[in-house]
């Protein structure tokens, strides 16, 4: 098989199928002879925020010598963005081999997300990976990668209401299905800057017998946010107010990466991982996730935010970069897909006092939703009417119509991905 003919197969697959994903997996695991056993491996759920802190452990685990695979979702252009040994996606004969062997070692019916979970495993196990950082693909307690039963650590990042029809109405049910990663005698660290989140999780981890690691906003402070750095001190009990460097103007990072510092002191602790203080600090500022406050290209940043908590840290992060600066104002392009609280969403951006002009466009193929209809919830929030709203067909529309002042483009990782394919087009084309 090809690599095209092997996507596109891997592409028809649907999201769900019989029983849970967590079932699923387990009985593909045991089908490959159980992979997972001969891996160590660092298991991150939450709502926002997984990837960048998956990326920020495995860059320290890199930088510090480690041969190092790296589990996430979704990609944004190419599929094997979700595969990574060091922070570099699988080749794509490594690619097919991995779906060949999954193919004829599966004895029942997979999901998407199985197919790419074992794919992955296998890889890992292959290239004789030292460590694995695995991300949920949703929820925690059902979720494919729960299959793996012994991690070397649990990471929980910010919970907030998403997926509501499958993991609860309340920050409280949503909290217990991703504290469901937890396993007897595993170490969590986790972010517990909702009361309602450090609860429990904490009675999750006494459960486990599992000691339990708080990370929250009192662990972390700002020293300041200037041309596209953040330097940040972390003072908990592995660290002593020592000041790290990234390379981001996201705020949030701050919280992902306070929270993989944290891990990474605890696999020295539990695990016996070997760490340079000087490399970890190298790793973090050289730690880069796509499409998190992420500029692609003068005076244009993207930002894959796809829910209000998201929406909300993203505005904060705009405004941090307006203090002290003397910046235009700026467009905003923004499109969301249906089943996301997109009116939300809407409502907070509103209330961004730096956008002069907002562009409206679709993304997300089947889950797209109408320009017109978001159109119309930005004209019932915005109050200052000077705020002029264009809506486009698409993203390479909207692209056109920028005129290279700044501009911001959020509201769904979909819309990341548009972007960058038209931009990856154009360069092409000037090639």
């Amino acid at each position: 098989m090809i690599y095209e003919e092997v996507v596109d197969r891997i592409d028809c697959i649907g999201q769900f199928a019989k029983d849970t994903g967590v079932i699923r997996a387990g009985k593909l695991l045991r089908d490959m002879g159980n992979p997972e056993k001969d891996l160590q491996i660092i298991h991150i759920a939450g709502t926002n925020g997984k990837g960048s802190t998956c990326a920020y452990i495995a860059q320290i685990l890199k930088t510090n010598g480690y041969k190092t695979g790296l589990f996430t979702s979704p990609h944004l252009v190419d599929i094997r963005e979700r595969i990574q040994i060091n922070n570099e996606p699988v080749s794509k004969e490594e690619f097919v081999e991995a779906y060949e062997a999954v193919e004829s070692m599966r004895t029942d019916q997979l999901a998407y997300f199985d197919y790419l979970f074992g794919m992955a495993l296998y890889i890992f196990k292959k290239n004789r990976a030292d460590y694995v950082v695995m991300e949920t693909g949703l929820g925690g307690r059902f979720d494919a990668t729960n299959a793996v039963n012994t991690p070397l650590i649990s990471v929980i990042t910010t919970i907030s209401l998403e997926h509501t029809a499958i993991l609860g109405n309340t920050i409280e049910e949503i909290a217990a299905e991703k504290a469901g990663i937890i396993k007897e005698g595993v170490p969590v660290v986790f972010c517990a800057n909702d009361s309602r989140v450090r609860d429990v999780v904490a009675k999750r981890a006494k459960l486990c017998n599992s000691r339990c690691i708080a990370v929250d906003n009192t662990s972390y402070r700002m020293l300041q946010n200037s041309h596209g750095y953040i330097d940040f001190f972390i003072d908990n009990e592995y660290y002593k107010n020592d000041c790290f460097r990234i390379s981001t103007s996201a705020l949030y990072q701050i919280e992902n990466a306070s929270l993989a510092l944290t891990a990474c002191a605890v696999l020295e602790e539990y695990a016996r991982v070997h760490l340079s203080h000087d490399l970890v600090k190298e790793a973090v500022l050289q730690t880069h996730w796509s499409g998190r406050m992420e500029k692609v290209m003068h005076n244009l940043y993207v930002d894959g935010a796809h829910n209000p908590h998201g929406i909300k840290v993203f505005v904060e992060s705009v405004d941090s970069m307006y203090e002290g600066e003397d910046m235009p104002p700026a467009t905003l392009l923004f499109s969301a897909v249906s089943d996301k609280n997109y009116e939300e969403m809407v409502k907070i951006l509103c209330c961004c006092k730096h956008f002069n002009r907002v562009f409206v466009t679709v993304t997300g193929g089947v889950r797209k939703l109408s320009a017109d209809i978001i159109e119309n919830v930005f004209r019932e929030n915005l109050a200052d009417s000077s705020v002029t709203i264009q809506m486009c067909d698409d993203v390479e529309q909207a692209l056109k119509r920028w005129d290279n002042e700044l501009m911001f483009a959020t509201g769904s990782l979909y819309l990341v991905g548009d972007i960058k394919n038209v931009l990856g087009n154009r360069l092409q084309e000037e090639v």
